[in-house]
């Protein structure tokens, strides 16, 4: 893709693209040079789950706010594998954050031909994060995502050595900025520049960076050892009380109707949903072994969650849809010690091996 003649390169680059403010205001910076800039957004269920679930709906707003029309890769797979294990490790919790940030400049960098993009540039700044924007670990970066030379972060390229497209004059080095730390005022400044009518809140929000979250997805890989679980058991652990109705069979249960309408959209294989008839209830979806004693579990814990809450000779449907639940049952009441054994919950547990 580099050649010695800068006027050969392809004056377009991918991005890394949050939807954060350093991720905007990168974008715009190096856009100002004459450069086309392609957003990518890397998406999984634990991060950017609404761009995997309602991707044109995402698309839109991200171009209404910002001007910005990302392209959504699903990361998912590729985070997968990432998760069982991590060459670099873990942070507080089950958040594999430089592994997973080469993960992505490694796809990124298989994507530059098909393309025709000469460099990638992120939103990254020297010192923001304490896990994945140190200098050293911003160098391991680099290196092992295979884009020495070709990865720019234009708001502390000053503190970075010289990138190939600089050395080459595709960029100029002195629009760069040289930013460190964890301060927003000259990023905020350079959004109201570009017209921004919002300043976004810093992107991130990976749920591996909670406890509880961290907790059910370690269960969740531990559940399907020596194997790997798909993305639909993943997402299971994304929405909702999660509960074990087995060693194999899981049971979500939405906790408000914002999520009863995100869980209506994981039509995976395998996946069947349950709610309470004629009263207001949660949306659940259990993925397992779907027998008579799991099935009366799980629509027991779904009448415990609702308005019907201890009434008997409440029905529950369910079915492999959510707009196809043709089969009936009565939810059992069940005892509170019962529900409370088969919830996974990592404070529940803490007090457990107490």
């Amino acid at each position: 893709m580099v050649s010695d003649d800068e006027s050969t390169l392809p004056r377009r680059c991918l991005a890394l693209y949050s939807g954060g403010l350093d991720s905007i205001v990168s974008i715009k910076l190096v856009a100002e040079m004459g450069i086309e800039v392609i957003p990518l957004y890397f998406a999984t269920p634990f991060f950017g789950s609404q761009a995997l679930l309602q991707p044109q709906k995402f698309i839109a707003d991200h171009f209404k706010r910002y001007g910005i029309q990302p392209h959504v890769v699903d990361y998912t797979q590729d985070f997968i594998q990432i998760l069982a294990d991590p060459r670099h490790g873990y942070g507080k919790h089950f958040n594999p954050c430089i592994d997973c940030k080469i993960g992505m400049l490694s796809r990124a960098r298989t994507l530059l031909d098909e393309m025709r993009a000469s460099f990638v540039i992120s939103g990254e700044v020297l010192g923001q994060r304490p896990m994945s924007q140190r200098r050293d670990a911003m160098n391991v970066i680099e290196r092992d995502s295979g884009l020495k030379g070709l990865l720019i972060r234009p708001l502390c390229a000053r503190h970075m050595p010289e990138s190939i497209p600089e050395r080459m004059g595709l960029v100029n080095r002195q629009a760069l900025l040289g930013i460190a730390g964890r301060g927003r005022t000259i990023q905020e400044r350079l959004a109201l520049r570009y017209g921004l009518s919002e300043i976004p809140n810093p992107a991130g929000g990976c749920m591996l960076t909670y406890a509880q979250s961290a907790y059910k997805v370690r269960h969740t890989f531990a559940r399907f050892a020596p194997g790997l679980p798909e993305p639909a058991d993943l997402w299971l652990d994304v929405f909702g009380r999660k509960f074990m109705l087995d060693d194999r069979t899981a049971l979500a249960v939405a906790r408000n109707e914002h999520e009863c309408d995100l869980m209506a959209l994981l039509n995976h294989t395998g996946n069947i949903f349950l709610k309470i008839i004629d009263h207001p209830g949660p949306l659940c979806i259990m993925r397992g072994e779907a027998g008579p004693v799991n099935l009366g579990l799980a629509a027991g814990i779904c009448l415990h969650y609702g308005k019907a809450r201890g009434r008997s000779a409440v029905k529950a449907l369910w079915g492999r849809s959510p707009t196809e639940m043709q089969n009936s049952m009565e939810a059992p009441i069940l005892a509170e010690d019962t529900i409370r054994g088969l919830l996974l919950d990592v404070q529940a547990a803490s007090g457990r091996k107490e």
